[in-house]
């Protein structure tokens, strides 16, 4: 599955554009730092642009990073939807 499409990916990108960190969304995420920066290396790549720009304390969205975010977020709840409506159907 392509990086853009896989849900953890999206859930990394979210994350790490809440916290404004990479290590702290890592140990939010309880996932390694180079699990999260492998997937947002991905995404930027699939995507052919930045989305976030790296400071020595943190990261801050670009203009793709902002542009994504709102879908991502979206995607994001709508799987989380689709997983308690399928459960509460068990």
């Amino acid at each position: 599955m392509a990086a853009f499409l896989h849900g953890l990916a999206l859930r990394y990108f979210v994350e790490v554009a809440r916290t404004g960190s990479i290590s702290d969304a890592s140990a939010r995420l309880h996932v390694a730092v180079s699990a999260i920066s492998r997937q947002i290396a991905k995404l930027e790549s699939e995507l052919g642009a930045p989305l976030f720009e790296r400071h020595s304390k943190g990261v801050q969205l670009t203009a793709f990073g902002e542009a994504l975010l709102p879908h991502a977020t979206l995607l994001q709840h709508e799987a989380e939807h689709a997983r308690e409506e399928l459960d509460a159907m068990r």
